[in-house]
This record gives C-alpha cells, sequence and structure tokens, in this order.
C-alpha cells in the first residue's frame, strides 16, 4: 500500500461541518484513494454520534451549477419567450374555431388568441423540467407527490373538460339548470381548454414515469398520505356515483363532474405544497426548474383574464360560477406560483448547490475510508 507521501496526488480529501438548526455537528474527513475523475465525489457529514446525516455529491453539484446558469440565461431572455408565446397564440387562435356563444366579433378573436396563448404556456410549463430531469438522470430536488397528484389532477380535469366540452346531454342539462330569466345559459369550457387538459396528462404521466426510471418508485415512493387521497378519491368517485343511481334514480353526470372538478382544484393545492415544504426544508429549489413556474403563472393569468372576459362579453356572469373549476384553478396557480418565484429569487437565491434531505434515501457511495 502506498504511503501519504506517494499517493497524496491520488487520493481525494474532503471536510465539511454543518450547522442546523442552531446545533453544531462535528466534520468528519473522508479519504478515497485512486478515485477517478468521472467518479462521484462524496463528502460526509456526521452528527456527534457518528451517524451521517447528509451526503453531497459534487459532481451532481457542477452538473446543477450548469443548469442554473443555463436557466439564468433562460430567464433573462424572457423577452423571447413572451413573443414565441403571443405569436403562436395568434396564430392558433386565428386558425383555429372559435367560441360561437360569444356575441362579440372582436372579442371572439381575443378570446381564442387569449385561450390558445395560454394553451401554449401552460402547455409548454411541462417540458423545461422533463428536460432537467432527463439531462441530470435523476429526480431529486422534484417531489414524488407532486408528480403523483398533477396526474390524478389531470385526469379528473380531462374528464371534466371533454365532457362538458362534447357530452350534448351534460351540456343541455348544463343550460337547464342555470338558465334563468328566459336566456339560455353557456358554458365556458373551450376547445383551448380541452387541448391543454389532453396535453397536461399525458406530460404529467411523462414526468412521472420519469421517477422511476431514474430513482426508481423503490428509492422515492409517494408517501402513504398521498397513496390515501388516490384511494379516498376514488372511492369517493364512485360512492357518488352510486348515490345519485339509487337515491335519484339515475346518475348526476353534471354533479359528477363538478365532483371532478372540486378534486382538481384540491389537489393542485395538495401537489404544490410538498413542492414548496421541500423547497423550504432543502433551502434551495435546486431541480425543481423554475422557468415551468413562469409559464404556468403566465398560463393562469390568461385563462382568468379569458373566462372574465367571455362571461362579461356575454353579460352572463353564471359562466364564473358554472366553471368554478377553471377559476379556482387559476387563482390556485397564480397564489403558488408566486411563492414559487419567491423562494427562487428572494429567500434562496444564492443557495446553487444540491443538498439532500437527511431522511431521503442515500445514492450509492463508492467506498469511502474515514481516516
Amino acid at each position: 500500500m502506498e504511503d501519504d507521501s506517494t499517493s497524496s496526488s491520488r487520493d481525494v480529501v474532503f471536510s465539511a461541518a454543518l450547522e442546523r438548526n442552531g446545533h453544531n455537528y462535528t466534520t468528519c474527513t473522508s479519504r478515497h484513494s485512486q478515485l477517478s475523475e468521472n467518479e462521484s465525489k462524496i463528502s460526509s457529514v456526521h452528527n456527534g454520534d457518528g451517524k451521517p446525516i447528509l451526503h453531497e455529491a459534487l459532481s451532481m453539484d457542477r452538473l446543477e451549477g450548469k443548469t442554473q446558469q443555463n436557466f439564468s440565461a433562460q430567464s433573462s431572455d424572457a423577452f423571447k419567450w413572451a413573443m414565441f408565446l403571443l405569436l403562436g397564440g395568434i396564430i392558433l387562435g386565428t386558425l383555429l374555431p372559435k367560441n360561437p356563444t360569444i356575441p362579440s366579433a372582436t372579442w371572439k378573436l381575443f378570446s381564442s388568441i387569449i385561450g390558445y396563448t395560454y394553451f401554449l404556456a401552460w402547455s409548454s410549463s411541462f417540458y423545461p423540467q422533463i428536460v432537467m430531469n432527463h439531462e441530470r438522470k435523476s429526480t431529486r430536488g422534484l417531489s414524488v407527490d407532486f408528480c403523483v397528484l398533477n396526474v390524478l389532477g389531470y385526469c379528473c380535469y380531462t374528464a371534466y373538460t371533454t365532457t362538458f366540452f362534447w357530452n350534448q346531454h351534460v351540456i343541455d342539462e348544463y343550460q337547464h339548470r342555470f338558465s334563468s330569466d328566459g336566456e339560455s345559459a353557456e358554458i365556458t369550457v373551450q376547445g383551448n381548454d380541452v387541448a391543454f387538459a389532453l396535453h397536461a396528462v399525458l406530460m404529467a404521466t411523462v414526468t412521472l414515469s420519469q421517477v422511476g426510471i431514474y430513482d426508481t418508485f423503490t428509492a422515492r415512493p409517494p408517501t402513504k398520505r398521498v397513496v390515501g387521497i388516490i384511494l379516498s378519491t376514488i372511492a369517493f368517485c364512485i360512492g357518488y356515483v352510486c348515490f345519485t343511481w339509487v337515491v335519484q334514480g339515475s346518475i348526476d353526470y353534471l354533479g359528477f363532474l363538478y365532483v371532478l372538478g372540486t378534486i382538481k382544484v384540491g389537489v393542485t393545492i395538495g401537489k404544490y405544497i410538498p413542492q414548496a415544504l421541500l423547497n423550504r426544508s432543502r433551502q434551495s429549489t435546486v431541480g425543481w426548474n423554475v422557468l415551468n413556474v413562469i409559464l404556468d403563472l403566465t398560463g393562469g393569468v390568461l385563462s382568468l383574464i379569458q373566462l372574465v372576459g367571455d362571461c362579461a362579453s356575454m353579460r352572463d356572469w353564471s359562466g364564473i360560477f358554472g366553471n368554478p373549476t377553471k377559476l379556482y384553478l387559476a387563482m390556485v396557480t397564480i397564489f403558488f406560483d408566486l411563492l414559487f418565484l419567491l423562494q427562487h429569487y428572494v429567500l434562496y437565491a444564492d443557495r446553487t448547490s444540491y443538498s439532500q434531505l437527511p431522511f431521503e434515501p442515500q445514492p450509492q457511495q463508492p467506498s469511502i475510508e474515514a481516516t
């Protein structure tokens, strides 16, 4: 075995100290002999009992630092993103069919442009995270609970929008329930809402699948709370259908759609909270691509503008409460996206390295000898 004088050039020595919650932890120095350049360099910090509480992959830091720099360039080029979304919205909104129930030809065009611009913004918001996960070959920093609830929520939203848009029986029932003073109430679900929902459920499923591909669900399973939410949601939906069928003699399809819409709103709140708490616990937003937050916020604002504008044009404000899912989704999205931007640009703006929580599964480490 080589002595220290001959092998020091090939040995890598790391030391780190950690102070957390007002407690100082002792520092452990680790040496890994003959560490190749392409292997992960790991620092291990221990508490007073010698129990490891933090593992940080420096090679991951370099990759994430590069990702952070790439995003800084993207976020500084927001004008190009805005022009892309606006141009795409104008093209799609002009060429594709418009809502025939809107009386004003001018607002009919503007509503279509706003709708497809928000469709592009919300649809594009999925891709930065998917690309980042692929480049990092990891989903650490992205909440698994967020991904699971995202799929559940968009399954409900897809059923909600497609049924309201295409099912004539539901359309007739809606008009019968919300019409007043001899005036027919019009559904405010539009083609761009349907297009977004179909695309969203597909992309949310792709993002969730990346957790299984890069980190495996064995290493990063959803919490029991989220599993309970999924099972409870399925049970409640089945129970509602059976209850209305027994009591009314037929299934209340319109009521069931509102149940799905309510689930989607609740899931949206529930999916954002784990990510916000994860960012807070890690004191970092590394691994959570903020570009999708900016696009998500843009989509939320435009969706709200379209909904209010359509109701104003039709002079039928029942459209807002007749389509509560779209209203509440926009409001919840705007609130949490502003929170995420605050975390990224203000609270944790100086945190650019990946720090792994003590309760996260540890990656496979090369053998390290403590000296």
